[in-house]
């Protein structure tokens, strides 16, 4: 109890939760409970926090949707600091460009649908992701081979080292594939992102979202709880090319296919299973543990290694 203590101590104003279901919460329903956890309501009260774990030695975590994540299943020593922050402001429109900013907190699928409706194109293959803005970011999330990385002008960024507030451009943020330099840097927390969109008739955007909605309906297990592709695919190379010939002008090679092609699909281990509609989904059937999730994947991309001499990279981050 003393973290508890001393947290109530120092801001006595916060509505901490104490010994929070924070396994409950999340997407694959899977994880214990968080010791302590706060949802920032503006940037000074994540600051405050931070500072004060960094100064005190107090191990904390920074979340948004609980989306992409597998939580370790004894729970969360330490603080566990949700961005609840999630304004969208227009920042510039000139021509055909418009500049959006939106904060961490704000929902993905509610940033899409926002900008849409202002006559913004660009993210609207995002409008089914999980998650929120700076986890988006975090991840590079993409909508089969686009980007969100590819529309980012610039992120705000809070340096908990510096204690400083400091801007980094689209290149600083190192995207690629399923990748960023937020991965790299746990010191480095995003507050907020600039997005630059085109201009484009609303029946055009609202085409596009709904294309998008469809294809994810028709591909994905919805009707679960899951974290979504547990697995990143896997770059493409001359063996592979040589078993599977329709992907021979691929970058990469989905790795739910690979898993389906191992004949994995249904595969389980206690109640996670592997998805019968899109094989790089695991989903909770019920009462699945963080300790069945590692374990299914660790049969998953043994079976895949030892099959096709692929190493399969986890696209979910573990907190433990």
């Amino acid at each position: 109890m003393y973290l508890a203590q001393i947290l109530k101590q120092h801001f006595p104003s916060f509505d901490f939760s104490f010994d929070y279901p924070l396994g409950q919460k999340s997407y694959f329903k899977v994880g214990g409970k968080a010791e302590v956890f706060y949802s920032a309501k503006n940037r000074q009260e994540a600051i405050d926090l931070l500072l004060f774990c960094q100064r005190e030695n107090i191990k904390f975590y920074v979340v948004g949707d609980l989306s992409n994540v597998v939580i370790a299943d004894e729970g969360l020593k330490g603080l566990v600091l949700h961005l609840g922050f999630d304004e969208l402001r227009l920042i510039s429109a000139h021509n055909e460009e418009l500049v959006y900013q939106a904060d961490s907190g704000l929902k993905t699928s509610t940033l899409v649908g926002k900008v849409a409706l202002l006559g913004a194109s660009g993210l609207e293959g995002f409008i089914g992701v999980p998650g929120t803005v700076g986890a988006a970011i975090y991840n590079n999330a993409h909508y089969l081979d686009n980007l969100i990385g590819n529309y980012v002008k610039q992120v705000e960024v809070f340096d908990v080292k510096k204690a400083a507030i400091v801007q980094f451009t689209r290149e600083k943020c190192e995207f690629a594939y399923e990748q960023s330099i937020f991965q790299k840097e746990p010191n480095l927390l995003i507050f907020s992102a600039y997005f630059t969109l085109k201009k484009l008739p609303l029946d055009q955007i609202k085409q596009k979202m709904q294309l998008a909605i469809k294809q994810r309906e028709l591909t994905q297990p919805l009707n679960l709880p899951s974290s979504g592709c547990i697995f990143r695919n896997p770059k493409n190379n001359e063996h592979l090319k040589n078993l599977f010939p329709q992907f021979s002008q691929a970058k990469f090679i989905p790795a739910g296919f690979l898993i389906e092609q191992a004949g994995l699909k249904g595969v389980s281990e206690g109640d996670i299973q592997v998805s019968e509609k899109h094989a790089a989904f695991l989903l909770n059937l019920g009462h699945g543990k963080s300790a069945d999730v590692q374990k299914l994947i660790a049969k998953v991309k043994d079976v895949i290694l030892n099959k096709f001499g692929v190493i399969l990279e986890e696209e979910v981050f573990y907190l433990k």
